[in-house]
Parts: structure tokens; sequence; C-alpha cells
């Protein structure tokens, strides 16, 4: 029989993808893409977990093909969704409907934001798609 181990993804064994440019949006972020279609074989699922330090954040940004979700688990952050914001901290999850502009800041000039997030209806970041305005 399999493992089931080839399913199980530690967050910090993930190295962290340096692909991403703060020119496309990814400002002084550190992104771990967990769940995908290349670690585990995922057809409509991607799970990441986000390290943004003080005073960083993730631009103003849609994804046509994917709804999405976030998860704060450390720090204090403001949520763009459309036209409104949503003010997160430790605890708080907030979905963002499948090509809805958003983006994400760390609130905070001296903590860092540590949140996981997850994209449904695509496998990847090329699937969901990622248009800036």
């Amino acid at each position: 029989m399999a493992s089931a181990d080839r399913f199980r993804v530690r967050a910090l064994d993930v190295d962290p993808d340096d692909s991403l440019s703060a020119d496309e949006g990814w400002v002084d972020m550190e992104v771990r893409w967990l769940i995908t279609d290349e670690s585990v074989g995922s057809e409509s699922t991607v799970v990441g977990r986000t390290m943004l330090k003080p005073g960083s954040k993730h631009d103003i940004h849609r994804h046509a093909n994917a709804e999405e979700w976030e998860y704060v688990i450390q720090g204090n952050a403001i949520k763009h969704i459309g036209d409104e914001q949503v003010e997160l901290t430790a605890g708080d999850v907030v979905f963002v409907p499948a090509g809805v502009f958003h983006g994400l800041e760390n609130a905070s000039d001296t903590e860092p934001l540590v949140t996981v997030w997850g994209y449904s209806g695509a496998s990847s970041l090329e699937e969901a798609g990622y248009e800036l305005p």
C-alpha cells in the first residue's frame, strides 16, 4: 500500500518561491506553494503560506479563474477587496470571489504578517490567472 505521506506537506520544508518579483506585485513577501498540481497532484486546489515583512504588501491583482481565501495566523493586515478594505487579525479568514481585484498589506511597521491562503477551482497560479490592474 502506498504511503499517505505523499499527500502531506510540511510548510517550512518547502522553499520560498524566489521567482516572484516586486514588479509583479509581490513586495517583500516570502511565498511557499504547499498544495498544487506539482506538489501533490491537486486538480482544483492550491494552498500556500506567506510571510510579509513589516510594512510590505501584495499589490492589487485578481484571479479570473479561482476564488481565494486567506487565514491570518500571525499579525495584522488590511485586505483590499474591490473598493472595500477589511482589517484582519490572527484568527480571521476572508473570502475573495473569482475575478475581483484584491490585495493585502501588513498593517504593522514592526511585526511580520503570516497567512495561509488558497485558491478554489485551480491547481496552480497559472490556472488561477494573475492579472494586475
